[in-house]
């Protein structure tokens, strides 16, 4: 396994867990900080999953 690729599964890691965190959070549905980084949390995930996605697939093995 090359770097890159590696990275690529570090971040999809990293994404499933900032997901699953902020969808437990907007599931509480209480307005506030917390609601709001989750929203954004949930946008940042939405961008960088593609990209990992593209890494994975230009440096597979």
């Amino acid at each position: 396994m090359n770097l890159p690729f590696g990275m690529g599964i570090f971040g999809l890691v990293v994404c499933a867990i900032f997901a699953f965190t902020a969808i437990r959070e907007l599931r509480r549905d209480r307005p506030g900080h917390a609601r709001n980084a989750a929203m954004i949390h949930i946008a940042m995930v939405s961008m960088f999953v593609p990209f990992c996605i593209y890494v994975l697939v230009a440096y597979a093995p």
